[in-house]
């Protein structure tokens, strides 16, 4: 099976979209570039003219705005009742930015622009929030789906966790390379509780504006991550103590007689509450030598274009502008 690899740099970040096809792909990588690109021009925050820009200046009424601004405000409404007001895009300083749920939205449309032209088997990675289809390696039997790899904020060099993904979307939080980025929609300070907040479900706009969420809560988003139906999280504290809700499926999560495997070697687990807390993280070995498949990360700052190696296990993970393929 052939495939196609594109990186878009665009909102601030590198996109990724890796498509495993059998033929011509630029309709539709074209589609996906251009919707990208439109999307920065509408909601970009460092850009004056932008839509998004000129409403919080009060230059440009919501009603003159591109429609998908009530489209993503109406989203965020929705996701501050999900969350307890923990994502609040009105709360930020200087007007209303929904940033911390576009890039995610902006990534499940192409997504979706992937699938309307026939392309199933996908990834599209926006600078750590992930959205994968179908599999890496299709017609391959026994291996389905894309590995996500969930990178240690601590030391971007390894990973904390590494999730196996049919059909879903993995989005992360956190001080990774710009620093802390959440605030408190309460007090509207900035804070950091929380190194990183990394949620799983079958949406990734609803993922991303949730881990954006976390990420100012810390601990206290566990109990309503863990009521959400279709969701999981998994969350690194201040002191590098790594708690996850019960459902998480990633060897972080696993705790014996749930009728999965145990936890990688290395990990040590204390329940607590709804979740587990994993005091020591350590490399992932999940995936074994040999094994080609490819490993999307989430959480991962593109600081540079060339390959940045790190060994999980007995495998090498190379990540190209967070996008990384393991070789025996």
């Amino acid at each position: 099976m052939s495939g196609r690899l594109h990186v878009e740099h665009v909102m601030g970040t590198a996109v990724t979209v890796d498509l495993r096809v059998a033929g011509p792909a630029d309709r539709a990588v074209a589609e996906v570039v251009a919707l990208l690109h439109e999307v920065d021009r509408v909601f970009s925050t460092w850009r004056p003219d932008s839509d998004v820009s000129r409403l919080r200046a009060g230059t440009l009424a919501l009603d003159a705005c591109h429609p998908w601004v009530e489209q993503v405000l109406t989203l965020c409404a929705r996701r501050r009742d999900l969350t307890a007001g923990w994502f609040d895009p009105w709360a930020i300083p200087g007007g209303v930015d929904p940033t911390g749920l576009v890039k995610g939205w902006a990534a499940q449309r192409a997504s979706d622009v992937l699938v309307a032209h026939g392309f199933d088997d996908h990834c599209v990675n926006a600078g750590g929030d992930v959205r994968v289809r179908g599999d890496a390696n299709p017609g391959v039997d026994g291996r389905p789906g894309w590995q996500v790899g969930v990178v240690d904020p601590a030391d971007r060099t390894r990973m904390l966790d590494v999730l196996v993904v049919r059909d879903g979307a993995v989005a992360t939080s956190g001080a990774y390379e710009r620093g802390t980025l959440a605030v408190d929609p309460h007090s509207g300070r900035r804070v950091e509780p929380l190194r990183s907040a990394t949620v799983t479900g079958p949406d990734l706009a609803v993922a991303d504006a949730l881990s954006t969420a976390a990420s100012a809560a810390g601990l206290d988003a566990l109990p309503w991550l863990a009521s959400l139906d279709g969701f999981e999280a998994l969350v690194v504290t201040r002191g590098e103590a790594v708690h996850t809700t019960p459902g998480w499926v990633g060897p972080a999560g696993r705790r014996p007689g749930q009728g999965a495997p145990g936890p990688a070697p290395g990990y040590r687990r204390e329940g607590r509450g709804r979740s587990s807390v994993v005091d020591e993280p350590a490399r992932v070995a999940a995936v074994h030598r040999g094994d080609p498949a490819c490993v999307t990360m989430t959480g991962q700052a593109a600081t540079t274009r060339r390959a940045a190696r790190s060994r999980i296990g007995s495998c090498t993970a190379v990540s190209r502008t967070r996008v990384g393929w393991l070789r025996g």
